[in-house]
């Protein structure tokens, strides 16, 4: 690349980084939304799970040993997470060897919450170390194809927050709802170890403190039910239990995208023009543009298409003049 070219490059990316600082926010509020551990859990769970051993622990694999690493690699991403997690405890030689492994290390580092998130509902047991990692390498929701700054835990599965709460496949239910409608489908989910412990918080939009635990169970999961003998359909069954946004959000919880080819890490980022435009004329459509994630390259292709984003850029003269926002995008959505 040529001279010129090279400085035509740095100009473009500083003018990039200076409209993301004028016309972008992080949408603080949706952290409040899903399961989100409190200070200092995090440390109590790096701490649980990832030990350190004193000097009389054993270092070695046992039969293990024999095993090339790359083969004993492999079998551990097929682990689930709690059993990989148990591995870990087993050794010094273990803890190493899972330590060595690129996939297990990147989570460790960029997804405590998640994996306090899947050990804290019961659902360790159900995702393996390679689904959770290969949702962290995913940018999109895998149902509408945005930005996903979210995991939906029962599948492991890259979603944005309007999925979550209307998506068919993010269903929650409450277990004992359930129970009532089919003692055989919640017997059947409890014995597979599929029902999911809700965490104490508050979810979805509403701001009300959930300070017990409840038993829930995925739709997911429940469709999973095996009819060979016997003629329960769980779709049936299903449809006639209530859907709840704030039962959808204790089984989700935030996930950044990790993109493998820059090491760049993201949890999404909104438009202040979305919002602008929103308190100007408020409707369904504005509502859900104003709801929208976007990684930083896909902030920059909504930029020049919307045009409240552009006259707020335009007001501040290049990013040299302080602009007036709203007050909800200056909170980030609080």
């Amino acid at each position: 690349m040529l001279p010129h070219e090279l400085d035509q490059k740095s100009c473009e990316s500083l003018e990039s980084e200076a409209i993301l600082r004028i016309t972008s926010y992080h949408r603080r509020d949706f952290d409040a939304k899903v399961v989100t551990a409190e200070p200092g859990q995090h440390d109590h769970a790096r701490s649980s799970l990832f030990k350190s051993f004193d000097e009389s622990a054993s270092s070695g694999l046992g039969r293990l040993q024999r095993l090339p690493f790359e083969l004993l690699s492999s079998i551990c991403l097929l682990l689930d997470l709690q059993s990989a997690l148990n591995f870990n405890q087993a050794s010094r030689g273990a803890r190493e060897t899972i330590w060595s492994i690129p996939q297990y290390h990147r989570l460790r580092e960029h997804s405590l919450e998640c994996i306090w998130a899947l050990s804290r509902t019961g659902l360790s047991h159900h995702t393996s170390i390679s689904d959770l990692h290969a949702a962290f390498l995913t940018e999109l929701c895998v149902i509408c194809g945005s930005f996903g700054g979210f995991l939906f835990l029962p599948s492991a599965t890259r979603c944005c927050f309007a999925c979550i709460e209307s998506a068919p496949d993010f269903r929650i239910i409450s277990f004992h709802s359930l129970q009532k409608e089919s003692r055989r489908l919640a017997t059947w989910l409890k014995r597979s170890h599929l029902v999911i412990h809700s965490i104490p918080g508050s979810y979805s939009s509403n701001e009300k403190e959930y300070t017990s635990r409840r038993k829930l169970v995925s739709g997911h999961h429940a469709l999973q039910f095996p009819q060979a003998d016997h003629d329960e359909d769980p779709r049936a069954i299903l449809g006639k239990l209530p859907d709840s946004p704030v039962l959808r959000c204790m089984a989700a919880c935030r996930l950044p995208y990790f993109n493998l080819a820059t090491g760049d890490l993201q949890l999404g980022i909104s438009c202040k023009g979305c919002q602008i435009a929103m308190e100007a004329n408020f409707s369904d459509a504005n509502f859900s543009r104003r709801e929208r994630l976007y990684s930083r390259d896909g902030f920059m292709r909504h930029f020049w298409d919307c045009v409240e984003a552009k006259e707020l850029w335009a007001s501040s003269e290049g990013g040299m003049v302080a602009v007036t926002e709203p007050e909800w995008t200056r909170r980030g959505g609080l």
